[in-house]
């Protein structure tokens, strides 16, 4: 069973075919894109995108779990992710 998802390159041509803009602008501009929310991820701050969602950084915690094999307790050390919260009205296109 093939999976059907969408890759950057089906979105440059899609974005490119709806808008008439050449495929090269769109990369451009899509690639501007993300390198502008991940830069302001790295510096801490949240990206908002009006009808999609919000990009927060957050940090989980430092934890001690028991390793599956050993059952020896293993410390793991606080790490940086991202959270995304999605807005509601692509919330509830989804449930329609």
């Amino acid at each position: 069973m093939a999976e059907d998802k969408m890759t950057q390159l089906k979105m440059i041509k899609k974005i490119a075919e709806g808008t008439g803009i050449a495929q090269k602008y769109v990369k451009e501009v899509l690639e501007s894109t993300v390198a502008l929310v991940r830069s302001e991820l790295l510096a801490g701050r949240q990206v908002k995108i009006t009808n999609l969602g919000t990009f927060k950084p957050a940090t989980r915690g430092a934890r001690t779990y028991s390793a599956p094999l050993t059952d020896k307790p293993v410390k793991k050390p606080a790490t940086n992710t991202v959270r995304f919260k999605v807005t509601a009205d692509l919330k509830r296109a989804c449930n329609e």
